[in-house]
């Protein structure tokens, strides 16, 4: 399903956050070394003293089995605590595993309320999941209008799915009054993208 992509994809995407510790910072490089041993130990350190991407990025590990032996429950400890302190990829990360049933049951309302949290704060791909819960009415109950205010919201910030949905919607009238002209101003707009990716 397109709703959430593998958390292995969200560990990758997590690593450019901003954090200022030298600590993180290493264990980024040393995941790009795949020495995920002394990437997890540096991680660890970091999350000691409070750093909340260090947290996520342990739970990550844990979770998916990356210098150390796979642990679901261990993984959830540390993104809970992140999420918990506002940090919107592990509040995103959460969520997909609610959504997803990993390391915790299988519950779309608890994944709609963390996924929420993360989108409201702008976190790119928490608002085109979003939209989709609101599209689909997993969570929550389905509603068109935010599932199209969500998607505009991602596709104006460069996300090429939720412009997809846009010039669907658009073109359709869900969600939205139809609106031809609209629509292929953002075909256009994911046309320009291929061509600047190329």
């Amino acid at each position: 399903m397109k709703l959430f992509l593998l958390l292995s994809l969200l560990f990758v995407t997590s690593l450019p956050v901003n954090a200022d510790t030298s600590l993180y910072e290493r264990g980024k490089d040393l995941i790009e070394e795949k020495d995920y041993e002394k990437a997890l130990k540096a991680f660890e350190l970091a999350a000691k003293t409070g750093d909340l991407d260090a947290m996520h990025a342990v739970g990550i590990m844990y979770i998916g089995g990356w210098g150390i032996e796979q642990n679901d429950k261990k993984g959830l400890e540390y993104i809970i605590k992140a999420a918990n302190q506002s940090h919107l990829k592990a509040q995103y990360t959460l969520g997909a595993m609610y959504y997803l049933g990993i390391g915790v049951p299988l519950d779309f309302e608890k994944a709609f309320s963390w996924i929420s949290l993360s989108a409201n704060q702008g976190y790119l791909d928490a608002q085109h999941n979003l939209a989709e819960m609101y599209e689909n009415g997993k969570g929550v109950k389905k509603n068109l209008e935010k599932a199209y205010e969500y998607y505009l919201s991602a596709a104006r910030k460069g996300n090429l799915d939720s412009q997809k949905k846009v010039a669907e919607m658009y073109k359709e009238g869900i969600g939205t009054e139809k609106n031809i002209e609209k629509s292929e101003y953002w075909l256009k707009q994911i046309e320009e993208s291929k061509v600047i990716s190329q």
